[in-house]
């Protein structure tokens, strides 16, 4: 089989190269190991990251969603903060739904898409992949450019020898509402009893709730989870709860591209710092490559990338680095999101997903010496 552009798995990142590339008319193949998989996670996408590619009108009509419009952050030490949110609103989805579709629309705009595991890589002037079917069989597949949109376990960084990205571990779980257990905002919990060098949550969806929390260390993570649901949810029953665990990559400096292979989503680590919101930046890391690829120059997609949001996560990569861990430091920037004028410019940032190159500044701006203390001299802040 013969394509010019082969993609490598089936999630958020792969099905939206796969949709931005076939429209072009681009001819391209999409394989996914397991479509029945369901990926660990809270299924949270702001309304205005799905309006930015273009899908948002389409999918809520098609499949269900909970809309929530309330954020509560607990610090460690004080009250909480609640935020309703202005011109925008987080979508919950059922990952395996929202997946699906995502697969649906990449074939419906001409992509091929195969269930099958990549086992072998060749490189020569195409590129040639081997790809173990459902049922056993293989099948080689010849392209010009390989996108590697396979997680944070990628398949394909170890297969031409590059390192994975580095991750946090999280544990999560879906429990059944009742009158007793539901919830109508996102909650973002903060503390080193029930997260480490994380956060713990609460998602609503329709009829469940998702919980969870994260840490570096896979080992803390039963333990960290069981505080979580003691303090959040004391009448639940921990020993019946049904748990998985699943890596999150950190976002750190990785190579974009090698060759003709691209690295998207979760194998480059697209992963926001702090926030951890990951499909919506997996999904825009996709539609920047798939330009870079329709115009048969790779280095435009780093430099889409960077234009958009280097300089969200570099400085918010320095946050992490600096006050997660530290509860006390943590509490501090907090309760700074109870000004409305915070408020307003995180919103714009995170919640409506404006364009960061005028809105870091003000952030900047907002935090003073705090902000100086973690980024000089690496960034010039002009108050």
């Amino acid at each position: 089989m013969n394509c010019e552009v082969l993609v490598v798995g089936g999630g958020p990142a792969g099905s939206t190269a796969a949709k931005f590339l076939s429209q072009e008319g681009i001819e391209t193949c999409l394989i996914e190991r397991n479509l029945e998989f369901i990926k660990p996670c809270g299924g949270g996408i702001p309304s205005a990251g799905l309006n930015d590619l273009g899908i948002l009108e389409e999918i809520t009509k098609k499949i269900q969603f909970k809309s929530v419009k309330k954020v509560i952050i607990i610090p460690p030490y004080s009250e909480p903060i609640e935020v309703e949110l202005r011109r925008g609103e987080i979508l919950i989805f059922n990952r395996f739904e929202f997946d699906s579709f995502l697969r649906q629309i990449a074939t419906e705009k001409g992509a091929t898409l195969i269930e099958g595991e990549l086992v072998k890589l060749e490189k020569n002037k195409r590129i040639k992949a081997t790809v173990q079917l459902k049922n056993g069989a293989l099948k080689e597949i010849s392209c010009q450019y390989l996108i590697a949109a396979d997680g944070v376990n990628s398949k394909v960084c170890s297969l031409i020898g590059i390192k994975k990205p580095n991750f946090f571990w999280t544990i999560s779980s879906q429990i059944q509402t009742n009158r007793d257990l539901q919830t109508e905002a996102c909650e973002f919990w903060f503390g080193s009893t029930h997260a480490s060098f994380f956060y713990s949550w609460v998602f609503p969806g329709n009829n469940y709730m998702s919980i969870g929390t994260g840490s570096p260390k896979a080992n803390e993570l039963k333990k960290l989870l069981d505080n979580f649901i003691n303090k959040r949810f004391p009448s639940i029953n921990i020993s019946t709860v049904k748990l998985r665990a699943y890596k999150v990559p950190k976002w750190e400096k990785r190579p974009f591209y090698i060759g003709n292979i691209i690295l998207c989503g979760d194998a480059l680590g697209t992963v926001m710092p702090v926030s951890f919101e990951g499909i919506y930046y997996a999904m825009k890391s996709a539609q920047f490559a798939s330009e870079a690829i329709k115009q048969k120059n790779l280095i435009i997609y780093e430099k889409l990338w960077e234009q958009r949001f280097g300089r969200q996560f570099f400085i918010m990569k320095k946050f992490q680095d600096y006050m997660f861990g530290n509860e006390r430091r943590i509490d501090k920037w907090l309760n700074k999101h109870r000004d409305p004028n915070i408020q307003e410019l995180a919103m714009a940032l995170w919640l409506r997903k404006e364009k960061s190159s005028n809105l870091i500044p003000l952030y900047l701006k907002a935090f003073g010496s705090l902000i100086s203390r973690i980024l000089l001299p690496q960034v010039k802040i002009h108050m």
